[in-house]
């Protein structure tokens, strides 16, 4: 491809890439309106994708910004269609649209659009710092890293976002890989409250780890959450405890499910979604995952084990529109 443009002239060379350029963002618009329609339809679920970003990450091979991007825009071009010439004409951008979809109504629409056409990124946050100076915080992130076995344990410390946080591999160094570790740097803001915790965390095990690193002190606040928390880890103390006596149809026949039930269905279905699509392909949402009833109880089923299995929020709707039709709450 590249050796056949090096006897193209130099007019045409830059022509083209116009030319290019336009058919580029013409296309782009095209796949906006596809992308909010398959969403619209919510085509993606019947193919055994939890939620839009998992299929375009996965079916279409967007990295996470870019995908994340394209979906805000296109929300924004369904609910703003002045949005498309600006978009088409390079005026506007994905970037720059995506950065202020949260701020964008129909009273502050057609100001926030004069106000970004043909600015810049740096331009654009300071635009959203007059708007809601929260948003101009850096968001969350987490960039892998490999270092030496021997190298400082202690790093920046972790937190939620609310959309998947950016991860940027750094090449491994010139060190034999058994003398090598895997690391993240993860950065995010916090509130002030939430670092008198951490110091609270920190007085608390001082005496067991004292100095601790952020890490540590985050990873002994996890694995007791995890330990209180975790289906797997309730099952196993109640193994210990005594035997589960998992219930009989009879005494299934209500609607509640026994936390034993529960986790031992979790377990079971190995914490993740178990919808399958028709061409085979498994669900992969591990979070926002509920116990759903095979059978729904308004049918005659029970809240046994054989009767449960679980499913992400996404496809447990779905799953209670095909059998009970859109009105009836799934479960």
């Amino acid at each position: 491809m590249f050796n056949s443009l090096r006897s193209v002239s130099d007019q045409h060379l830059l022509s083209a890439a116009d030319t290019i350029a336009v058919q580029d963002r013409k296309l782009t618009l095209k796949l906006l309106a596809h992308l909010h329609e398959i969403e619209r339809r919510k085509l993606y679920s019947k193919l055994g994708y939890s939620s839009m970003f998992d299929y375009c990450t996965t079916r279409l091979h967007f990295s996470e910004p870019a995908a994340a991007r394209r979906l805000r825009t296109a929300r924004c071009l369904a609910r703003f269609p002045q949005l498309g010439a600006l978009l088409e004409a390079g005026e506007v951008n994905l970037s720059t649209v995506s950065m202020v979809a949260k701020l964008m109504t129909p009273a502050t629409v057609d100001i926030i659009l004069s106000r970004i056409r043909g600015k810049s990124r740096r331009e654009v946050e300071r635009l959203i710092a007059e708007y809601e100076p929260r948003m101009a915080l850096p968001v969350d992130r987490v960039r892998a890293v490999v270092v030496p076995v021997g190298a400082s344990r202690g790093f920046t410390v972790a937190g939620d976002s609310e959309k998947a946080p950016t991860c940027d591999a750094v090449p491994p160094p010139a060190t034999p890989e058994h003398d090598l570790e895997r690391r993240s740097v993860i950065q995010f803001t916090a509130r002030e409250e939430f670092m008198a915790k951490v110091e609270r965390v920190r007085t608390l095990v001082w005496h067991q780890l004292p100095g601790a690193s952020f890490e540590k002190l985050f990873e002994l606040a996890l694995d007791e959450l995890i330990a209180r928390r975790d289906p797997a880890a309730r099952q196993k103390r109640r193994e210990q405890r005594r035997p589960i006596v998992l219930p009989s149809s009879a005494e299934g026949s209500k609607r509640y499910v026994r936390a034993a039930v529960r986790d031992h269905v979790f377990a079971r279905d190995g914490f993740r979604c178990t919808y399958v699509a028709a061409d085979g392909r498994r669900c992969s949402a591990t979070v926002a995952l509920q116990v759903d009833h095979i059978r729904p109880i308004a049918r005659g089923g029970a809240s046994t084990t054989d009767n449960l299995r679980i499913l992400c929020a996404q496809h447990n709707r779905l799953e209670g529109e095909r059998l009970m039709g859109r009105s009836v709450p799934p479960g």
